[in-house]
């Protein structure tokens, strides 16, 4: 790539910045030569005489705990993301003493305000369920002061917001004026990021929902932490808890997990049901949405749609299947950091599995395997002209963005369906369209892919789970579909087998898949 392309390219990410993520980014890399690591001296006492904790937060913490742990051990060696997370402390959870070596604070991406983030609310949960010992009120003090000489308002984002979660949780776990700082710091960004960040329908607005539930872990966190010290949560934390648990139960699908759209990976934040069960514990309990839904389908036998507006994903169930359909922004307007260029993919469940997938996550690196994570050509959707519908690149950088409409959406007797397009390729010559229907019913799925305007080469493609794609017969336009085996992600770095079937969109620029089973 030449450099005035290069210097296109960066510009078109810039202008989709947020203004302050510009300002503060000098100050940020400033920051971070000169912070290596924060003092302990003159620690907050960790609160002590707290209520006696419902079991299950003993549960939940062990669970996570292993989760964080399995997680770690997949991720290689000497890999920056492996090193990265094993800062974050989870070995502090849990009842039993922490390893030897856990507490003194590791170099590299430790104070990293991240990181620290992370750190902190492990600590301040770990005090909540009774952790004691020498060390825990200095490191608590030394991932809080990190995160507040430091928050991150070059990402905004999720690390802002976790930013607060960690300062709120740190503040509640602690006692003393330093921890009254932390607590009202916390509680200033939290009054400021969470109506930035989640919708009116519940979701996250950077659209991945292992994000969206490790976030909502945090507030829940925080609002059990905030009661149970007397400090006391705000509405506006259970306004916002309440609604993103209706979101996590809306797409929770009926094998228990989510949708993997952009960067989402099932071992990166807690289970779903666990999430909501934590909310029950918390007094937020809200109806277990659509694994509902598809029961409901399979028992009265009509088709139900549904639409969560403005993630723009339309949820799809009938007898024996739930379908979840990426119909809407490719992610947050101002931190597209996990974005995927997947516009107009889907995700299909056939009797309580898996069946057409996401590619999921390969890498978070910069070099081939993050490429190819976040490339058209690995979902299940129309690459035109070998170009992505949004311009990713780097690792986690988007310059030309996609916006997708729905045009339909409804229910009637035994077929749900959902018709949307997208712009992404609104900029090559003729400014062709790609426009996708999708028609389900019981034992079948029909998909019809409309290229509008001129183009060379439009490929559609739909990638399977290998074990699935036994038990389905796929044609296109009436003939058999020949796959190729590749892989799948569904846990950052983990390859399951799958396979893909390919098809060239015909000069007339309309391909009608078939899914039988």
């Amino acid at each position: 790539m030449s450099f005035s392309s290069r210097a296109a390219r960066l510009a078109r990410t810039v202008r989709s910045l947020h203004p302050l993520q510009v300002i503060a980014r000098p100050v940020s890399l400033t920051l971070a030569r000169a912070i290596r690591r924060t003092p302990g001296a003159g620690a907050p006492r960790l609160r002590a005489g707290w209520p006696p904790a419902d079991p299950f937060l003993h549960a939940f913490a062990a669970r996570d705990r292993a989760r964080a742990a399995a997680r770690l051990a997949r991720l290689p060696q000497g890999a920056k993301l492996r090193d990265y997370e094993a800062t974050y402390g989870f070995e502090l959870l849990g009842d039993d003493p922490p390893p030897p070596g856990a507490l003194p604070s590791a170099p590299g991406f430790a104070f990293d305000p991240y990181p620290a983030s992370v750190r902190a609310r492990q600590l301040a949960v770990a005090a909540r369920l009774g952790a004691r010992g020498a060390g825990r009120d200095v490191e608590l003090a030394r991932a809080c002061r990190a995160v507040l000489v430091q928050p991150e308002l070059h990402l905004l984002g999720n690390h802002v917001l976790e930013n607060g979660l960690a300062l709120a949780c740190g503040g509640a776990a602690a006692e003393g004026i330093e921890a009254d700082v932390w607590w009202r710091a916390g509680c200033a960004l939290l009054a400021w990021q969470l109506p930035e960040q989640f919708l009116a329908d519940g979701g996250h607005f950077e659209g991945s929902a292992s994000y969206h539930l490790w976030l909502l872990t945090g507030l829940l966190e925080a609002i059990e932490l905030a009661d149970a010290s007397g400090r006391g949560a705000p509405d506006l934390w259970r306004e916002t808890a309440r609604a993103a648990l209706a979101w996590a139960a809306a797409v929770r699908a009926p094998d228990g997990t989510y949708p993997l759209f952009n960067d989402a990976a099932l071992d990166a934040a807690p289970a779903l049901d666990d999430v909501l069960s934590l909310g029950d514990t918390c007094g937020l309990s809200v109806y277990r949405g659509a694994a509902g839904e598809a029961r409901a389908a399979d028992a009265t036998g009509e088709a139900r749609a549904a639409l969560l507006d403005p993630t723009g994903w339309a949820l799809l169930a009938a007898p024996g299947a739930w379908l979840a359909f990426d119909a809407g922004p490719d992610g947050a307007a101002y931190q597209p950091g996990h974005v995927h260029a997947d516009a107009l993919g889907f995700e299909l469940w056939v009797d309580g599995a898996r069946a057409v997938v996401d590619y999921g996550i390969e890498s978070y690196g910069d070099g081939a395997g993050r490429a190819a994570t976040r490339a058209t050509r690995v979902h299940s959707t129309v690459e035109i002209d070998d170009t992505d519908s949004c311009e990713v690149w780097g690792g986690f950088r988007v310059g030309r963005r996609a916006r997708a409409r729905l045009l339909e959406l409804g229910a009637d007797g035994g077929s749900a369906r959902a018709e949307a397009s997208h712009d992404g390729y609104a900029w090559l010559p003729g400014g062709p369209e790609h426009r996708r229907r999708l028609d389900l019913q019981r034992g079948r799925l029909e998909i019809t892919d409309t290229v509008t305007g001129p183009f060379r080469r439009a490929v559609s493609r739909l990638r399977l789970d290998a074990g699935a794609a036994a038990r389905l017969r796929v044609t296109a336009d009436g003939d058999p579909a020949p796959p190729r085996p590749d892989r799948w992600y569904p846990r950052h770095g983990d390859a399951l087998p799958a396979v893909v079937h390919a098809r060239e969109i015909p000069p007339g620029g309309v391909l009608r898949w078939v899914l039988e089973w």
